[in-house]
């Protein structure tokens, strides 16, 4: 509950100190309104499993009226995409050491902070993989330094960024994602040619070999420095519109979802807890999805496409 709560006893923690809390995190923090709600969800959840052990007699999260439906509501957005055209346009004028950070978004879907934080672990070419399991993060939770060593290895600008495993994911829990093979081969290409940073274990860092650095070579790399480097190659390629490097996510995921790539799979390669989340993003490039399927099931029935399907197979269901 540190650090807004302090040393606060959870049986003194009233309703009123949880609505000053969701304000505190929107208003001083600048977290998302569905960020504060996730991380009062998870508090609510540690004073319900406190009152059924009989620590505290009432949780004060059942006075607290939060709306998720309303925050997605006020959050929705307009998805602009860029071209392919723009992508490449970009990329060539990307320095050299950062041109694959565009690819690893267009063309497996990464999130900045996922993609800034590839190590050469994470690649599985044999199998066409990436596992995904961690992120660049600044949002205040890293760990300070306390040894003489910790504070070598993480002074600097680089110290406010950690890398650590993917928020709201348990810590064995990330995601398979398909690795294309030209992006496999670009990947390849850029370690040969960059090589990769060794990180060791240490406070806020994962190990492994990262392939992105910062431009000495010697620390994680930095949001600020992406967003640079970015601004000054949208204008070198002459475009003049606005154009983020999460817009290459979207790319992403409208490029699979309108060639026919299910709902389901496109929103586990994304990292969507819910599929609905997908489809409700990603809804404007699958209007003819209805008539595909009605196609695809004319086309059985009229045996113009043959079903090779098994008699049975196992399924996870939820129990009762």
């Amino acid at each position: 509950m540190e650090p807004y709560f302090g040393g606060t006893a959870i049986g003194a923690v009233r309703p009123k100190d949880l609505q000053a809390w969701l304000k505190w995190m929107v208003e001083e923090r600048g977290y998302k309104e569905s960020t504060a709600i996730n991380r009062y969800e998870t508090l609510a959840g540690v004073f319900s499993f406190a009152v059924a052990n009989e620590y505290i007699s009432k949780n004060p999260c059942q006075h607290v009226r939060t709306s998720r439906r309303r925050v997605k509501r006020k959050a929705k957005k307009t998805i602009r995409l860029p071209t392919l055209e723009e992508i490449e346009a970009i990329e060539r004028h990307l320095p050299g050491p950062y041109k694959l950070l565009a690819w690893l978004m267009a063309g497996c879907g990464l999130r900045i902070g996922e993609a800034c934080a590839v190590t050469l672990q994470q690649f599985d070419f044999e199998a066409g993989l990436i596992y995904v399991d961690r992120q660049v993060t600044q949002d205040g939770e890293n760990e300070e330094p306390r040894t003489a060593v910790q504070k070598a290895i993480t002074k600097g600008r680089g110290r406010a960024h950690c890398v650590r495993h993917l928020k709201w994911r348990d810590l064995d829990e990330g995601r398979a994602v398909p690795l294309p093979p030209s992006i496999a081969a670009r990947v390849q290409e850029h370690v040969q040619r960059y090589g990769t940073l060794r990180v060791r274990d240490a406070v806020n860092r994962l190990p492994g070999d990262y392939l992105f650095s910062n431009v000495g070579g010697t620390n994680i790399l930095m949001y600020s420095l992406v967003d640079r480097l970015w601004r000054k190659a949208k204008q070198s390629a002459g475009i003049s519109r606005k154009i983020t490097p999460h817009w290459l996510r979207h790319f992403f995921a409208s490029a699979g979802l309108s060639k026919g790539v299910p709902v389901t799979d496109m929103a586990e390669w994304l990292g969507h807890r819910d599929p609905r989340i997908t489809h409700e993003t990603y809804a404007h490039v699958m209007p003819d999805a209805p008539g595909r399927l009605r196609a695809l099931m004319d086309s059985v029935f009229t045996r113009e496409t043959e079903l090779s399907l098994p008699l049975e197979f196992e399924a996870v269901v939820q129990a009762a």
